[in-house]
């Protein structure tokens, strides 16, 4: 990792090697920032169909991060309080057919409001709303934090539950309400944490994968083979972080995904800023750089409502037809006032018109 890097970020990881995940431990112990959306769980396209299924993520941090104390779970959170999947629903109009976009609650796409949020924090403290799509809780081991400064950034809502199943296709048949069945258990999940102070390295006590590497190199000088290739130093293992050290986790690996922001344009073509400003806002605080979280927390984001019951959604659609069926009764009232107030222009019989003005208009026809 070269020694200028002040912030990694690492989306989505998965099949690293050894070699690569020493670079981003040994980036966290001299004292760098790692970023990591860690969700255990990736979007990918159906090879027998239309849709879109999830598959686990496997060979990334998730070890190396329950070595740090933090553990992203290998389940997926469910949410009431989520950003609508737009769905294509074709309507026969007449003798046409329309496409429109039908949007469904799908508890997958866990919609994170201010209730939500560390208000401490400059990360999220000036974000109305974040989406975080098929995210995994994260759970904090308290006696490997103790003398660490952790905040949980984002929460999942107190009805929100878990679910261990990878089916993210909604079955209304079975399930009317959400598509999906509800867990028993519903409690708020720890969706992302930031963590700053010292760490010790998950590769202590262990040999350097660049060892592993070199002793390799040397069994094949023994056994005669030439190479002439200089040969780079070992880097040695740095066991231990200063308190400078700062890492951020996020439960979910596609938030940030190209898939989601298409998803999610269909039906607000701005949404999916928050997930960007999100990203920015981490990236500022892994480096110090509080001038510009106070800067970006003035531009433009997403404003989103606040979420209401089915019932408030009826009361005030219900309110919306009423108000304009008054405002038509009210305009309707006014123009017949108004009809009846105006006063018609007197006409003039023929004879009481002069002589030589009919007779120009006589000859003007």
């Amino acid at each position: 990792m070269p020694a200028d890097v002040d912030v990694l970020v690492v989306v989505a990881p998965q099949g690293m090697t050894d070699k690569e995940r020493f670079a981003v431990d040994q980036h966290l112990m001299r004292g760098g920032s790692v970023v990591v959306a860690a969700g255990n769980y990736g979007i990918t396209a159906d090879q027998f169909g239309s849709g879109l299924v999830l598959e686990p993520l496997e060979g990334g941090l998730r070890e190396m991060l329950a070595s740090y104390g933090i553990q992203v779970e290998e389940s997926l959170v469910m949410d009431p309080q989520n950003e609508p999947f737009p769905v294509p629903v074709t309507r026969q109009v007449g003798a046409f057919q329309v496409q429109e976009i039908q949007a469904i609650d799908y508890p997958f796409f866990v919609d994170v409001r201010s209730d939500g949020m560390a208000s401490d924090s400059p990360i999220v403290s000036n974000l109305p709303a974040v989406t975080l799509n098929w995210a995994s809780p994260i759970t904090i081991d308290e006696d490997k934090n103790a003398g660490r400064q952790v905040t949980t950034l984002l929460q999942s809502s107190p009805a929100s539950w878990t679910q261990a199943d990878t089916s993210i296709q909604p079955d209304f048949g079975l399930y009317p309400d959400l598509g999906f069945p509800v867990g028993d258990e519903h409690k708020s999940h720890t969706l992302a944490v930031s963590v700053q102070g010292v760490f010790e390295s998950y590769f202590k006590d262990k040999p350097s994968p660049f060892a592993e590497g070199e002793k390799e190199t040397e069994e094949g000088k023994e056994a005669g083979a030439e190479t002439e290739a200089v040969q780079e130093p070992i880097p040695g293992t740095i066991e231990v972080s200063p308190e400078t050290a700062r890492l951020v986790v996020i439960g979910s690996a596609e938030f940030v995904d190209d898939i989601v922001f298409e998803i999610s344009s269909r039906l607000t073509m701005d949404r999916y800023l928050n997930s960007l400003k999100l990203m920015q806002n981490t990236v500022a605080w892994s480096t110090e750089d509080l001038d510009l979280l106070d800067i970006r927390s003035r531009g433009t984001y997403a404003r989103v409502l606040d979420p209401m019951t089915e019932s408030e959604q009826s009361f005030w659609e219900g309110t919306n037809y009423v108000v304009a069926l008054v405002a038509l009764i009210v305009i309707g009232i006014l123009w017949n006032a108004r009809r009846r107030n105006e006063q018609p222009i007197e006409l003039l019989p023929p004879k009481a018109i002069p002589t030589s003005e009919r007779w120009d208009n006589n000859e003007t026809a």
